[in-house]
């Protein structure tokens, strides 16, 4: 392959992706990757298709089956990754054909040519894609297994505590009226309190891992979540505007799990008495925001790595958004979501 036609190529390559905004080449690692596999597509066809043949070897280098979990990991879309494969083979296919048609032996050359250019290509997108599917399997898995953990949490700290605490008054009821004290009754009350404490922590936990957003959109099944789970002590300002209807099923899912943590976090540890909730709906985007006006938090590296916010943030990412925890304008604590909803996500 003479140095000059490969850099003919790099280069076309990297204006297209430019003139396009391609979010492969926003990134410089990710630019470095599709540069080398570009590298790597020439020299396949510079192999096969000059010979008269446009079949191909193996690509699943450990390189190439690193590209779409690096892709995947830092936000960039598959269909960002066949639109740089569609530009690769624009850019690619006319000099190859200066350069190799009239050397095949066998059949066609531009055939040939144009054969072995895309089978290379795809044989990489497809190594790509599995390696970028596999990675966000992971991810899901991860965040169930979070979010069981959580509940497994709830049970034992609050529901069991609180049975404990009622087994123990019914115990010293028990006691207090074989020896006709007054504060046998006392003790039945504490008792009932708890079990009934421990009933709504149960009833509460039930009904999160049984209700899902579904045809009904996010904004009813938040306002149902807000309204059930919310103590009157606190007041909640719940706006929502656009079509949360419209929104894809699987970025609903995942906003309204984050929201309702965002909004549990805030209840359990801001001290507020109000939280404000918003969502709005786009035509490029969705944004969502839990604020609160208490003690202010500010997450360390150890919150971020590891319980529940990594959690959300991986739950957000999942769907190819970023979420970010900031100081509240007015004091507090600010959960901000953005999710792109481009074709990309519809």
């Amino acid at each position: 392959m003479p140095p000059a036609l490969r850099a003919e190529i790099l280069d076309a390559y990297e204006q297209r992706l430019r003139a396009t905004g391609n979010a492969i080449l926003t990134d410089p690692d990710a630019r470095r990757q599709a540069l080398h596999q570009a590298n790597a597509v020439i020299d396949d066809v510079g192999r096969y298709a000059p010979s008269g043949t446009a079949e191909m070897g193996p690509v699943a280098t450990p390189f190439t089956l690193t590209v779409g979990r690096d892709r995947a990991q830092r936000g960039i879309h598959p269909v960002q990754s066949l639109r740089a494969a569609t530009l690769l083979f624009e850019a690619a296919l006319p000099p190859l054909i200066r350069e190799y048609g009239g050397t095949a032996e066998h059949g066609d050359a531009t055939a040939n040519i144009a054969t072995a250019l895309h089978r290379t290509i795809m044989a990489r997108i497809e190594t790509g894609a599995l390696s970028y599917v596999s990675f966000l399997l992971e991810r899901l898995f991860t965040s169930h297994l979070a979010e069981r953990r959580r509940i497994g949490r709830e049970l034992h700290d609050r529901v069991a505590h609180a049975i404990g605490v009622g087994l123990q008054h019914l115990d010293l009821h028990r006691i207090y009226r074989e020896r006709r004290s007054p504060r046998a009754d006392g003790k039945l009350n504490q008792a009932g309190r708890a079990m009934r404490e421990a009933l709504s922590l149960t009833r509460a936990l039930s009904e999160e891992l049984r209700q899902s957003v579904g045809p009904a959109g996010l904004e009813h099944v938040l306002r149902g979540y807000l309204e059930a789970s919310v103590p009157p002590t606190v007041t909640v300002v719940c706006t929502v505007a656009g079509d949360t209807r419209a929104v894809p099923s699987a970025v609903t899912e995942e906003v309204y799990v984050v929201l309702r943590e965002a909004v549990r976090n805030a209840l359990l540890h801001s001290g507020s008495d109000r939280l404000d909730v918003s969502v709005e709906v786009g035509a490029t985007s969705l944004t969502a925001t839990v604020s609160d006006h208490g003690r202010g938090f500010e997450p360390g590296p150890a919150e971020l790595a590891g319980g529940g916010l990594l959690s959300m943030r991986e739950r957000v990412e999942l769907v190819g958004g970023s979420l970010s925890i900031r100081p509240g304008p007015t004091g507090g604590t600010t959960v901000a979501i953005c999710v792109p909803l481009s074709g990309e996500s519809r």
